[in-house]
């Protein structure tokens, strides 16, 4: 995709913004959101449910990914990818690594905010796996902030699990199943940044500890959440998002 103007580049990413806005309400997922982003750059660390998360993530703040590269060849994926500015990686050559955090410690040094699912997989959101410290060497480099950001899901009859995409089912099997939930929520929360801390792995351990015990407390009640409507007019907060994390 050839270079935009900053002005087309808004548009563009508004116009995939309310794609992603169009898709939820398909499905009749309700998004719920609990805290808040604060301007200026930041990597936000968060667990990996499902396809899902970049839809909700995406619907309601300005945000990029760091995509594993076997994905660019998908239908509207390699476009939309172009349009968010999206860093590619290859998670199957370790060398490619290095280019990774280059390119996405700049992307931070120029006032985005990342999103990261370190885990490197998607879950059923039982548990929380390890994270991979490698790619929060960026923000050690770029020396900002991480926040990190717990993502759960809820349906109704406790089939919320059925909102989680793991192991290889098929995106249009999966679909209709989501459709077919009743009461189907997703919510993230935004958790207390980090400050910019010494060593990736320190910030990688920290993040998780936190993303955890929130998961672990039940959610609060929808009066107490901000309650995400499709007919309503929101004020977003530019921000930055990454895709599956890969290679330790």
């Amino acid at each position: 995709m050839p270079v935009l103007r900053p002005v087309g580049r808004r548009l563009l990413r508004r116009g995939v913004r309310w794609l992603c806005r169009g898709v939820l309400r398909l499905l009749a997922i309700e998004v719920r959101a609990e805290g808040q982003l604060a301007a200026g750059p930041a990597l936000l660390v968060a667990n990996h449910l499902s396809w899902i998360d970049i839809v909700a993530l995406t619907a309601f703040y300005d945000c990029t990914f760091v995509a594993k590269d076997d994905v660019r060849d998908w239908p509207l994926v390699g476009a939309l990818g172009a349009a968010l500015d999206v860093v590619w990686i290859d998670r199957r050559r370790k060398r490619d690594l290095p280019r990774a955090v280059a390119v996405l410690s700049e992307t931070l040094r120029r006032g985005t905010h990342v999103v990261l699912f370190p885990e490197g997989t998607t879950t059923n959101g039982r548990q929380t796996l390890p994270f991979r410290s490698s790619l929060l060497e960026a923000a050690v480099i770029a020396g900002v902030p991480v926040v990190p950001i717990a993502l759960s899901t809820a349906a109704a009859n406790g089939q919320g699990e059925a909102l989680c995409w793991v192991g290889d089912e098929a995106l249009f099997a999966h679909l209709p199943r989501v459709a077919a939930l009743r009461q189907a929520t997703f919510e993230i929360r935004v958790l207390t940044p980090l400050a910019a801390g010494p060593t990736r792995k320190v910030q990688s351990a920290a993040a998780r500890a936190v993303i955890v015990t929130a998961r672990q407390r039940p959610p609060r009640q929808p009066a107490a959440l901000t309650d995400v409507s499709f007919f309503a007019k929101q004020n977003f907060r530019p921000m930055e998002s990454s895709e599956r994390e890969i290679a330790r």
